[in-house]
């Protein structure tokens, strides 16, 4: 049994994987923390033992943590984590961990481990040209071609990170909850300032979009686009691209990565 850890800026991801009758790795379980910089080793590994006995699931099966960190403060809280839960270190996805995947940026160690892990899982479903678009607090917009070569990709703030500075940088604008609104205009103050916050986001990811069938000459309709992220709901609704939604996508890379890493 293992557990794949997805650390983001915001929201931490656990899915725990325990073999099947044919000695595959399958999800049994997945529960979200919020990232607290916070908390101690001490601290993380109280609340993962206390989360794993409300699912009934044993500490003592567990036989690795497969990390993948984008929070570099809270990689020696989890190393500290898996040493107290089972003994040993976790395995951190980084320079010298086999991956498959063929970055070819112009640094590729400084190709985030969420990015890198989510390309695995896409490139092991998918045989096509692939953009990868997780939306969420950091929204990501990457290309893999149809070579599994990880070409790059655009980083963008999330639509929390929109409604936030909305709120902090104005003297009357209020905090506004982020909705699908129905009507592109708001005949309030406060509808306007959803509108704004939803079509803005989904229009700049959507123009994004074309920008890159453009630049690399792509077929949009032979473009495989996976979407996953907290926020995903918000492009998946107008689906004028047929996206793929892929809830676990990070969390199944990192099941991939813990196998090529164990053969």
């Amino acid at each position: 049994m293992i557990i794949a850890i997805d650390l983001e800026n915001k929201f931490t991801t656990f899915g725990v994987y325990s073999d099947d009758e044919n000695k595959n790795l399958e999800l049994i379980s997945r529960f979200t923390l919020k990232t607290d910089i916070s908390k101690s080793g001490d601290e993380m590994a109280l609340i993962i033992k206390l989360m794993l006995k409300d699912k009934e699931i044993s500490v003592g099966k567990i036989d690795h943590f497969i990390i993948s960190c984008v929070v570099p403060d809270m990689v020696p809280v989890y190393t500290e984590l898996s040493r107290k839960l089972i003994g040993k270190d976790p395995i951190l996805v980084s320079v010298g961990v086999k991956t498959g995947l063929n970055v070819k940026c112009e640094n590729p160690k400084q190709v985030g481990s969420d990015r890198v892990a989510r390309a695995v899982s896409a490139i092991s479903k998918y045989e096509s040209n692939l953009i990868i678009i997780s939306a969420s607090s950091i929204t990501t917009i990457d290309f893999v071609n149809s070579k599994k070569e990880f070409i790059g990709g655009l980083i963008i703030p999330g639509i929390d990170l929109w409604q936030k500075s909305l709120f902090k940088e104005t003297s009357k604008l209020p905090k506004v909850e982020i909705i699908n609104t129905q009507s592109v205009l708001g005949n309030s103050t406060i509808k306007a300032m959803q509108s704004g916050l939803y079509y803005g986001y989904k229009n700049s990811i959507f123009g994004i979009l074309e920008d890159i069938f453009r630049e690399y000459n792509l077929d949009k309709n032979k473009v495989k686009i996976i979407l996953t992220g907290t926020y995903s709901d918000f492009l998946s609704e107008q689906n004028k691209y047929n996206f793929i939604l892929e809830k676990d996508l990070a969390l199944e890379g990192l099941k991939i990565i813990y196998e090529k890493n164990m053969k």
